[in-house]
């Protein structure tokens, strides 16, 4: 009887549990900002985006010798980021902000990030994927 009443919560519990939540994780959608991602045209230049209960911050973070630190080495004063909609903002200080359509690719590892003119404006592979396999 306890090992059929254990069987009940465990199965009402992962039933419990909504799409919603499973579209916010990078395992089950890969179509997300969050993660590391190397600057195409600039191999010494990663952002690693990042998001916690109280904020959303993009870090820069410098190659040394080829090789990329952790969060750690990234340069001071990340900039905030959120979404207005669709569109993603990166407030870059001083009354700057980057607006930008995140086009998603090749299963979510590259992303084009579109201005208001249709035009890319930057893009971005995540780190260890070859942007040269995605069409």
């Amino acid at each position: 009887m306890k090992k059929l009443f254990l069987a009940l919560i465990v199965l009402t519990t992962i039933m419990s549990c909504s799409s919603d939540d499973d579209a916010n994780t990078t395992a089950n959608n890969n179509n997300t900002i969050i993660g590391r991602w190397n600057l195409s045209g600039f191999d010494n230049t990663m952002y690693v985006f990042t998001e916690t209960e109280t904020e959303k911050k993009r870090h820069t973070i410098y190659a040394t010798d080829g090789v990329f630190g952790d969060i750690d080495s990234a340069i001071p004063n990340p900039n905030d980021w959120y979404y207005e909609n669709e569109i993603l903002v990166i407030d870059l200080n001083f009354g700057n902000f980057s607006r930008t359509t995140p086009t998603f690719r090749c299963n979510g590892n590259v992303v084009d990030l579109i201005d208001d003119d249709g035009e890319i404006n930057t893009t971005l592979s995540r780190e260890g994927f070859d942007i040269d396999t995605c069409n």
